[in-house]
């Protein structure tokens, strides 16, 4: 049932209260008469909830949604005994975008009812009734975890109160204010809310004494350049940051620098060099000589290429934040004015680019939405670089315009992981009943303070990669300071892989005695420094522990063969997704949190294939076609405030939802599709330049390795994908009854696949190109990654088809190989096409057995990474591919027609004795028990009524 616009423009609220500019939280009570039984809460807010009644805790939302989109929950709960209930919202607007919300105003809308029905007498609705209050127990003046996602947690439990419980009087708070609608219309979420599933640590693997850095600093860089700005687009800057510290005496410091930044700078005129960075920055530790007195220290933002007087990057940085922790062994005082005091610290800029600049920003600049500053006109180009070249800072730039000093809100000392990397390690450290920890009962661990005054941390560990809630219960002392750092993965030399660009972290300030939390934000991890700081008085800890929440997993599916690796796979490739599905598919369910739409379009083939609910497939695949009301063809990540095009991930989502149909048969569902699918087309037409080549300013990657991708020009994989979606849109269009529709889209493909094989395919390498530059010129990099897509949309023909297939299995010298598990998902479906048995679990065995082999419980994002980490994301569901080939490919379950209205059933043993397991249809399982039984093979196979096998 779809709320109707009226219903909820008439009833948001918001507070009249003064609130941080970000990140603010409100509270919100309603106490209502009831009869006994059961009530209905709908409620939906901008930007996040938490709901309680009569202080329990029902749940959180709305799932991410675009703005004309937007969704509200349902729950069915039974009322207070006694007649007197309470209903508590908490309310986090974030006002800043990331990649999963779109900035929108703020408000809270909910309404009680009485009884199951949702046409029963209203008991509740948000209104001016309504008291309301600012929370002074959750901090809004933090860093954020990432550019993807919002605000690093911070609670003070002295500064909370039971306001959601019924007896707690809150007649001091004002009432609610009447708000404009944050969003005129609300739709069902349509999907089940996630799981709560109680998951205990397995391991505490250290005990240790850390020193912390004296002073620790993460600047909001971004109002400085581009204040009112609330997207999350990319941003071209150039500016200093700039302090000057006073130090009692000359002394060597130690700045650590976690993320964010990692160039040259400058300290008293000297150039400091810059820490070495890859895809991974390895956390590194830089000593810095002070003398007595003042320091000048000038950063260059966001950084300079390697001649010291610029360029500046040409990448724009999307996370305009900084971050440095210092270890004194002597006091500092930071003051942007020296003597006469400010801010600690400046920002000196907007400065002017120049024309190499300008000429960077227009080639690199992703499609088509970067933050562009404008500079003050004594701030150009040649100030910069002289500013730089001179490396300190006089009078004349103290009392410019552009010198801005940071406001207090702007700057934040307390950032849980950027302290948690600059700990010193200074001993190993004693508790005492260590293993009450890993147990649900009665029983108290004990952390004394060690006797140096250190902090003292454990390093937990939960055996397999989860995401979820913190929840502790502790006894602790009055400002005893609990921080909780997380990352995914120790690798067999022992490097602890932190989270590069994110903050993956929580910090709870308790108040005295006794007390119990359940963290506001869900983390992905599987290792947790547990760090006790300001530590005066033994800390009793009864349970840490994570509430598992993702989407409900309905396993349906199974698999089982002879090869234990191959199961240890197949399921370990199911966790993955799980850890992946949350209100949608997402990449990882650590750094990102994103629906990126061309994972999702593999994650719901591992789904079905392992769950067979079409749910959180549909629910992807529509949001994803809402982009279009933004952009011409669908963008990248949905709902994002990043507006950003990838060519192929709009392909992809083309290509998933014919795969919808088809394995679902939701045929009401996929006809909505379609009408998305032909907006899609359209915007591919349109982009079709003089030589019916599909030519768009976009993000043109596909795979992490050394393709030749760039922004502007004709890129091959992009042209093949478009091939492809157009061909299987078409048999979308058939299975609906629109011929006409897909007679135009064969048409186009048709049309493409001639002019790629006109222009893209080079006789003298024998293959088709990565791509012609903007220039016009032919890019001198070919890759397997392009012959396959050839092959997948059928491009490649004849003799060409021939040596593609050569190229895949074989890449010869130079040419680009696999970088990603993501990638073989194709390289995969390519050897399946060939009945090629062996050499595809040959595959499955050597790159995901590799992962297994070196301790993975999920599956990682890639093999590329030049540096002695192995990956970025250690869980990543795009990687999961042998979950759906083992079910679709090896077991050999496969519809060919919508719905499993017809099917394939066909084992490939290869070098298997046995093959068994159960793939979903809508129409109940498939079973197959495929046995080698001396020289013969015999199969067995169970159909559901209204499933037929296809005659070979």
């Amino acid at each position: 049932m779809k709320k109707t616009n009226a219903d909820a423009a008439s009833s948001w609220i918001w507070t009249a209260a003064p609130l941080p500019p970000r990140n603010a939280f409100v509270r919100f009570r309603r106490v209502f008469s009831a009869a006994s039984g059961r009530l209905a809460i709908r409620i939906s807010a901008d930007s996040r909830y938490w709901l309680y009644l009569n202080g329990e805790y029902l749940g959180a939302g709305p799932v991410r949604s675009w703005p004309g989109h937007w969704k509200f929950d349902e729950y069915e709960v039974p009322a207070a005994p006694g007649g007197r209930n309470v209903v508590a919202v908490l309310v986090n607007q974030l006002r800043d975008g990331n990649f999963q919300y779109f900035s929108a105003p703020p408000g809270l809308w909910l309404e009680v009812r009485q009884g199951d029905a949702w046409n029963g007498p209203h008991l509740a609705k948000t209104d001016a009734s309504w008291r309301c209050s600012p929370s002074a127990a959750h901090a809004s003046e933090v860093p954020r975890i990432s550019v993807q996602q919002g605000f690093e947690e911070q609670f003070d439990a002295r500064r909370d109160e039971a306001w959601t419980d019924l007896g707690y009087n809150d007649r001091r708070w004002p009432r609610a204010t009447r708000a404009a609608p944050s969003h005129e219309r609300l739709e069902p979420r349509g999907i089940p809310h996630l799981t709560r599933e109680p998951a205990l640590p397995q391991r505490i693997l250290r005990a240790e004494k850390v020193r912390p850095a004296s002073q620790q600093w993460t600047l909001s860089v971004k109002p400085y350049f581009a204040p009112g700005d609330a997207s999350s687009n990319g941003c071209y800057a150039k500016g200093f940051l700039f302090s000057q510290v006073w130090s009692q005496a000359a002394q060597t410091v130690t700045f650590v620098r976690p993320h964010y930044h990692f160039c040259g700078f400058k300290v008293n005129r000297v150039a400091m060099p810059p820490i070495e960075t890859g895809m991974i920055t390895p956390l590194q530790r830089q000593p810095i000589r002070l003398r007595a007195g003042w320091n000048q220290l000038l950063f260059p933002y966001p950084g300079l290429a390697a001649d010291a007087g610029g360029p500046l990057s040409a990448t724009p940085t999307h996370m305009p934040q900084f971050v440095l922790s210092v270890a004194a062994k002597r006091p500092l005082r930071w003051a942007s004015r020296g003597k006469s005091g400010g801010s600690p610290w400046a920002f000196v800029g907007p400065y002017g680019f120049n024309a190499r600049e300008k000429k960077a920003i227009e080639e690199n600049r992703d499609f088509p939405h970067v933050v562009l500053p404008v500079s003050h006109p004594a701030a150009d180009a040649a100030a910069f670089t002289a500013l730089y070249r001179r490396g300190q800072l006089g009078a004349d730039i103290l009392s410019a315009p552009y010198f801005q000093e940071f406001s207090a809100s702007h700057i934040m000392t307390a950032d849980v992981a950027a302290g948690a990397m600059a700990d010193e390690l200074v001993g190993s450290h004693t508790i005492r009943n260590p293993t009450a920890l890993l147990s649900d009962n009665a029983e108290w661990s004990v952390i004394p303070p060690a006797p140096d005054g250190a902090d003292v941390r454990l390093l937990i560990d939960f055996g397999r990669e989860l995401v979820g809630h913190h929840v502790f219960e502790i006894d602790a002392q009055e400002g005893t300071i609990v921080d909780f750092h997380n990352f995914e993965f120790i690798q067999v030399d022992g490097t602890e892989n932190y989270g590069d660009g994110m903050n993956n972290s929580l910090r709870y300030i308790c108040r005295e005695g006794r007390q119990a939390y359940r963290s506001f934000q869900r983390r992905g991890f599987q290792y947790s420094w547990l760090i006790a700081r300001n530590l005066r008085r033994p800390l009793r800890v009864r349970q840490v522990s994570v509430e598992f929440s993702t989407y409900p997993q309905a396993r349906r599916g199974s698999f089982a063969c002879s090869d234990a690796l191959l199961n240890r796979i197949w399921e370990t490739g199911a966790h993955t997704l799980r850890c992946c599905s949350e209100d949608t598919y997402t990449d990882c369910p650590t750094y990102e949190q994103t629906h990126w739409v061309g994972d999702a379009a593999n994650e719901a083939l591992v789904d079905w294939v392992v769950n067979g609910d079409s749910r959180l497939w549909f629910r992807c695949l529509e949001q994803t076609g809402q982009s279009l009301e933004l952009s011409p063809i669908t963008l990248s990540n949905v709902p994002s405030s990043w507006i950003n095009v990838l060519p192929a991930w709009s392909a992809l989502w083309m290509r998933s939802c014919s795969e919808y149909l088809l394995w679902t048969g939701d045929y009401a569902g996929a006809a909505k599709l379609l009408s998305w699918v032909e907006r899609n087309a359209d915007g591919i037409e349109k982009h079709l330049n003089a030589r019916g080549l599909f030519e768009i300013r976009a993000w043109n990657m596909f795979d992490w390795a050394d393709m030749d991708t760039p922004d502007v020009g004709i890129i091959t994989h992009q042209n093949c994908f478009m091939v492809l979606a157009l061909k299987e849109s078409a048999r979308l269009a058939d299975w609906l009854g629109k011929k006409p529709v897909a007679r135009r889209f064969r048409a186009l493909a048709a049309d493409l696949a001639a002019a790629i094989n006109r222009h893209l395919w080079i006789e003298k390498r024998r293959a088709y190109v990565d791509c012609i530059r903007a220039d016009g010129t032919v890019s001198p990099v070919y890759s397997q990654q392009t012959q396959t897509v050839a092959l997948m949309a059928g491009v490649a023909t004849g003799a060409r088809e021939r040596r593609c297939r050569e190229i895949v299995h074989v890449p010869p010298a130079g040419f680009v190989k696999a970088g990603s598990p993501f990638f073989e998902f194709f390289l995969l479906e390519v050897l399946a096409g060939e009945g090629r048995a062996k050499e595809f679990l040959d595959v499955i065995r050597k790159d995901w057995g590799f992962m297994i082999e070196q301790g993975a419980t999920t599956f990682w994002e890639m093999w590329s990474i030049k540096s002695a980490r192995l990956t970025r994301s250690h869980c990543h569901g795009w990687s999961a591919a042998p979950t759906f080939f083992l079910s679709a490919q090896t077991l050999g379950v496969r519809p060919t027609k919508p719905g499993f209205a017809e099917c394939v059933v066909a084992p490939q043993l290869g070098d298997l004795t046995f093959l068994r397991g159960a793939v979903p249809t809508p129409r109940g399982l498939i079973t197959v028990d495929c046995q080698r039984i001396g020289g013969k093979v015999r199969t067995k196979v169970t159909l559901p009524p209204g499933v037929r096998q296809k005659s070979k």
